[in-house]
Order: structure tokens, then sequence, then C-alpha cells
């Protein structure tokens, strides 16, 4: 009688041992889907942000390339060096900077010098490997920026340093000093006069737009994170059908600093 209890003793417990390791492997495997779950909402949240700032910038282009077609060189967009304005597109506010491409470095075009002075202070390349990437960068014309990334030899924060001082559409051996910013003349150390400055005989003060090319670039500045910009180059055609072309869209660092301030005089 006395062992027949005690094997009764010993199976109620291997039976609440077994118990007890069942809702520990249900507690486990519920905690383990609420992880999941909360890392793919937060994951969608997170994906959902990036859409709409994606949607936001595209939408403060088309803003600004309708504002130019519509008002010409009256456009608040169109003025020397880089406008920059912030529009307020779907209760979020984007930063829009516009410049005319003439006012950028073209590494086709551009003089040797001028070209490896860009890229001596920004990319940090050494002169032996920037002289032989400006031989063949000026003698094969890139047909996008990737090509001209590979072209130049440099990764990522590289070439994201210096996008936003060269061109693929000016054509022209220096930049046009009414249209280059600031930052890009102080860093290649040129003079108003060298990089093209108006002449009082033969410049007009009013902005030529038709078949100028443009730059906008848009951000969000009211999220801080590392949701990308977008970079559009476009060229007023002045005709109805097309009225406009896009050259180019290019995906770009998250803040104007970031992307402006790269390397320095040295």
């Amino acid at each position: 009688m006395r062992a027949r209890l005690h094997r009764h003793a010993r199976g109620r417990g291997f039976v609440l041992l077994h118990t007890l390791w069942l809702l520990l492997m249900a507690a486990t495997l519920a905690a383990s889907s609420m992880a999941t779950v909360l890392y793919s909402t937060e994951e969608l949240s997170i994906s959902e942000q990036r859409l709409r700032a994606d949607l936001a910038h595209e939408s403060a282009v088309e803003w600004v390339i309708h504002d130019i077609l519509a008002n010409g060189s009256r456009s608040p967009w169109i003025g020397d060096g880089v406008v920059i304005q912030e529009v307020k597109i779907a209760e979020r506010l984007v930063s829009v900077s516009v410049q005319q491409t003439t006012g950028l470095v073209d590494p086709v075009t551009s003089d040797p010098q001028v070209l490896n002075r860009l890229l001596k202070r920004l990319t940090q390349v050494p002169s032996s490997q920037s002289s032989s990437v400006e031989r063949s960068a000026i003698s094969i014309r890139p047909a996008t920026y990737a090509d001209l990334q590979a072209m130049l030899g440099l990764d990522q924060e590289g070439f994201a340093c210096l996008y936003p001082h060269v061109t693929l559409y000016s054509g022209r051996a220096e930049p046009e000093g009414r249209y280059a910013s600031s930052y890009l003349a102080d860093l290649l150390g040129l003079t108003s006069d060298s990089l093209g400055g108006r002449s009082i005989l033969t410049d007009s003060p009013a902005h030529t737009v038709v078949g100028r090319t443009f730059r906008v670039n848009a951000r969000s500045s009211s999220e801080q994170g590392a949701t990308a910009g977008l970079s559009v180059e476009v060229t007023i055609t002045g005709q109805i059908d097309p009225s406009h072309l896009v050259r180019s869209r290019q995906r770009i660092a998250a803040t104007a600093d970031k992307a402006m301030k790269c390397g320095g005089p040295t």
C-alpha cells in the first residue's frame, strides 16, 4: 500500500514537472511571437515614414518644376547662386534648393586643374590617381552619375561629398560665377572673375530659364533620421510638349550640411 502511494506521488510530480515545462515553452513562444509582431510593426512604421518622405520629396520637386514652367524667370525659385526655401507638403516641411547646373563643375568639360582641385579637397584622392582619373573622365562622357562614380573610383561616402558640386549637364570649362555657390567658390579658391563673373556690357541682369538645366534638391527638414533626399536635374525646353526633360534622378544625403561640408580647404 505504501509503495503504491509512493509511485502515485512520483507520477503526480512527473506530470506537474511536464506541465510546468509546457507552460514555460508556451510562454517563451508567446514572448517570441510578441517580439516578432512588435518588430514587424516597427519596421512597417519606418517603411511607411520613408514612403511618406519619398512622396513628399517627389511632390516638392514637381511643385518647383511647375512653378518655373508657369512663371519663368519671375519664379521665386530663380535667382543667383542656390535658392533655398521650405515648402509644406501634407503637413511635412520639405527643404528645397534650386540651382542652375552652369554653376557646377562638369567633370567632362571642366578645366583639369579645377576638377583636380575639387577632387583633392573633397575626396582626398591622391594627386597621381586624380590625374589619371581626370584624363579618362574628360575623354569619356558618363551616361549616369553611377558611371561617373565608378570612373572616379570613389566609394559612396566620397561621391556623396562630390555630387553637390558636379554635374553632367553644364558643358562649361569653369562654373558660371552667377550661379555657383559661395562654398564651391571658396573650396576651389577661385575669384568671381575666374568663375565667369558678369560683365555690365555683355550680361543681362535677368535670368534665363528656357534651355537651362536646373538641379532641384528636396530633403525633409522636420525629421531626424536617415531618410535620403531626392535630387532631380531638369531642362526647361521652352516648348509645349515636352515642356521639360528630366535628365537625372539621384538619392542624396539626408541633410544639406553633411553633403555640402565634406572635406574643405587644407
